[in-house]
């Protein structure tokens, strides 16, 4: 169709006419604002300018009161020591030192014009000054300061300024006033007088402001030191009232700029006046320029916008023709019925339908959205784990940033580190469903560990956790060591889990992501050495790397361990193989012959065990698992833990063994003596019997009864000989040799030793007693 145009064209008025008074109130509030804004910075500028020398200027100054201040101290604390009165009178020597002390004390600053030392006790005044060492307080020239001592201070440190000066009746004097003691009754002071004009003109010669005069007031306000000759007219335009702050500034009458700001050490106020007019001086031609160019810009900008306007409309009308085409062919209707009035009406029916099309476009973007977000976590762990096992080629920096935005990436690889956690057991999740909990346990982990670092992270598998760690450019190596430890102990803390964390060097560029990954890997073999639960960096592989390969098996210490062993003593065992897993860490072995030097030992333990005629179903079970416990063994300290285990096991069953054999043999042995003890036996005829050596009869049978043998021996004896003595009237001889002795004459010696009595006073105390026993029972009666 041929080219429609609106019958009103008022759109090219009303551009025209809004892009000009635009362009004019823009200039206008530009150029005001212009103005504003740099007189208003200018006194601002001034006011920042003067405080900050203010603050120079005070704080020089401070440094030379504070050394002042600390020859007060020195007085303080040194005047009691080379104090002394005798008859009421200050010692001779006391008065040499003290004028000998407080003139060292003039010389730590030249700002101090003379000290004196008063004692109000004495009336005694000490001065620092050559003409005057020691005076009377009544004829003491300069005592004015004595006015201020008298008074009731809040502080006995005082600052006294403009006081009469006794020595230069011209020269007003200001003195720092310390009253003594520290505490108590005030028996005297010190005073300590200033150079105040050579002080500030001293400083204030290099430190001072550039643009108003600067005056220095007494806590009264009455004028110490002055830049200007106009020093009172200046001191009477000042407002007291509005200087009630420690520091500020205010502007006088719109005229003069006033900056002020209190010493926290003596109350002196620090002011400074800049006249306003002098800022602003430059800023009359200013003004002309901004207004020259104002107008400028004003008479450009009508040109403009009327070119602009010509310039705006002409795309505008294709732009409405090509969308009243297009809708007339998706309508296939004349786009007049469709359409009436000028173009703003034409613009806001396409804008609304525009915004009917955007909000499909917005929700069919959003359904997208949730589609990626519910499947980003899975989306982001198989592009890292493409990145580390590099099976994802060099990607654009346009793709990186895509996908870093796409995937929701916290980490640019600049500069990264990777850190690989590995969940050591026990885990906390037990059960027949243990493996599905587990992985549960771990992706809640991880949500929690996200939490803790500054990069990425994905489970590699069931055991390891992979962290792509970024590292900030101003943190050095050590960074990475520390979210290490901070992670590990995390861990434990809050899980009672221990984890190994492998350190990767410090890496660029994501082509290096499995490089990094690698060196992790590569630490991670130093477990082995370093045990779980640790932190290990690859910078510490090269130390266990450059002795691998030497091999060494500990044949002297196995020696030991085979007879500890064999004489059942645990505490031995656990002092040779911890001293075999020393050497081992010394020796720095490899992998390989760590695992075959722990096998052959543990073969070489078992072997004792059959040696001895155990049986390994006994002990073991049917599958032996310290097998499969040195199989799985992943740390020395690992493969130590299961030598112990099996030489606890064996030992426990030589001991269980060897218990047994030790009851029967007993059982056996107090038998047979109970039965033959009436023979001529021996301890050797029962450790025949029993077929065993008579040593080792003679120490179970000690450590189970607590007697030994021989003796139990003979207590079968005696027993049997005392009821035949009670029993029956058969001779001392005959019941000799009816319990095994042949000797009547040994067995009377032995019954005495240990009954007490010969056999024979046993039996006629044993008659004695019947018959009283029997006498008693007719009394009784």
């Amino acid at each position: 169709m041929g080219t429609w145009t609106f019958k009103n064209n008022s759109m090219f008025v009303k551009l025209l006419l809004s892009l000009t008074a635009i362009a004019v109130i823009t200039v206008v509030l530009i150029t005001t604002i212009t103005y504003k804004i740099s007189a208003d910075n200018s006194v601002r500028n001034s006011i920042m300018y003067n405080q900050s020398i203010q603050s120079q200027q005070q704080e020089l100054i401070h440094k030379e009161l504070a050394t002042i201040r600390n020859a007060v101290n020195n007085i303080l604390m040194t005047e009691p020591y080379l104090y002394k009165i005798i008859n009421g009178k200050l010692s001779v020597s006391s008065l040499i030192d003290l004028s000998a002390f407080i003139a060292k004390q003039q010389q730590l600053s030249p700002y101090i014009d003379s000290i004196y030392l008063y004692y109000d006790p004495l009336k005694l005044v000490l001065s620092s000054r050559p003409e005057v060492k020691a005076s009377s307080i009544s004829t003491f020239a300069d005592r004015s300061w004595l006015d201020v001592w008298n008074q009731a201070t809040e502080s006995r440190t005082v600052w006294v300024t403009g006081r009469e000066n006794g020595f230069a009746a011209k020269q007003p004097a200001a003195s720092l006033l310390q009253k003594m003691p520290l505490i108590g009754q005030v028996d005297g002071a010190i005073v300590i007088n200033l150079k105040l004009d050579l002080l500030f003109s001293d400083y204030f010669s290099h430190n001072r402001s550039t643009q108003g005069s600067t005056m220095i007031l007494d806590q009264d306000g009455a004028l110490l030191f002055s830049e200007s000759t106009e020093a009172k007219t200046l001191l009477g335009q000042l407002d007291a009232e509005r200087m009630t702050l420690p520091s500020g500034s205010y502007i006088e009458n719109s005229e003069q700029i006033v900056t002020y700001t209190t010493s926290n050490m003596t109350g002196w106020r620090f002011v400074d006046i800049t006249e306003r007019s002098a800022l602003l001086h430059g800023m009359s031609r200013i003004k002309i320029i901004v207004w020259s160019v104002a107008l400028t810009y004003i008479i450009a900008a009508f040109v403009t916008s009327y070119y602009l306007s010509r310039r705006l409309y002409r795309p505008l009308q294709r732009v409405i023709s090509y969308i009243a085409g297009s809708e007339e062919t998706d309508r296939n209707e004349d786009p007049r019925a469709a359409h009436r009035g000028d173009e703003a009406g034409f613009i806001r029916q396409s804008f609304e339908r525009i915004s009917r099309n955007r909000e499909l476009l917005l929700k069919e973007n959003h359904r997208v959205g949730e589609l990626l977000s519910d499947n980003r976590t899975a989306i982001k762990e198989k592009y890292l784990n493409d990145l580390i096992q590099g099976s994802s080629t060099e990607p654009t920096a346009h793709e990186s940033e895509h996908a870093a935005e796409l995937l929701g990436l916290r980490l640019d690889f600049n500069r990264f580190t990777i850190l690989t956690l590995e969940l050591e057991e026990p885990y906390p999740i037990k059960g027949p469903d243990d493996t599905f909990h587990f992985h549960l346990f771990q992706y809640g982990l991880m949500e929690e560990l996200k939490t803790k670092i500054d990069g990425e992270l994905f489970a590699k598998d069931s055991r390891r956790i992979v962290i792509v760690l970024s590292i900030p450019p101003e943190d050095d190596d050590s960074f990475p060591y520390e979210q290490a430890e901070m992670l590990k102990q995390y861990v434990f803390t809050r899980y009672e889990i221990s984890v190994t964390i492998a350190i990767s060097r410090i890496h660029s560029g994501k082509a290096a992501v499995r490089t990094a990954y690698n060196d992790t890997l590569e630490a991670l073999k130093l477990k082995i050495y370093i045990g779980k639960g640790e932190v290990l960096p690859y910078s510490i592989q090269d130390e266990w790397r450059s002795e691998e390969g030497a091999y060494y098996y500990p044949y002297i210490l196995e020696t030991k361990l085979l007879q500890a062993l064999l004489q059942t003593d645990m505490d031995e065992c656990i002092v040779v193989i911890r001293e075999i897993t020393r050497a081992v860490l010394e020796q720095k072995l490899g992998k390989a012959n760590i695992q075959q030097l722990y096998v052959q030992l543990s073969g070489e333990i078992v072997k004792t065990l059959v040696q001895t005629g155990g049986e390994l179903n006994m002990v073991f079970g049917e599958r032996p698992p310290y097998t499969d416990a040195l199989a799985r063994a992943e740390t020395v300290q690992d493969m130590e833990e299961c030598l112990l285990a099996i030489c606890g096991k064996i030992i426990d069953y030589h001991r269980e063994k060897r218990s047994k054999m030790t009851d029967v043999t007993l059982q056996l042995a107090t038998d047979y003596m109970d039965s033959h003890y009436n023979k001529n036996i021996t301890v050797d005829t029962v450790a025949e019997y029993v077929q065993r050596s008579s040593s080792y009869l003679s120490r179970i049978f000690k450590e189970s009864k607590g007697i030994t043998l021989n003796d139990y021996l003979i207590q079968l004896r005696l027993k049997r000989a005392m009821e035949m003595l009670q029993q029956s009237n058969a001779s001392i001889e005959e019941i000799c040799r009816e319990i095994g002795y042949a000797n009547v004459s040994y067995f009377n010696k032995m019954f005495k030793a240990r009954i007490g009595l010969t056999p024979g006073q046993y039996r006629h105390q044993q008659a004695t007693d019947q018959l009283l026993a029997q006498g008693k029972g007719p009394a009784a009666n």
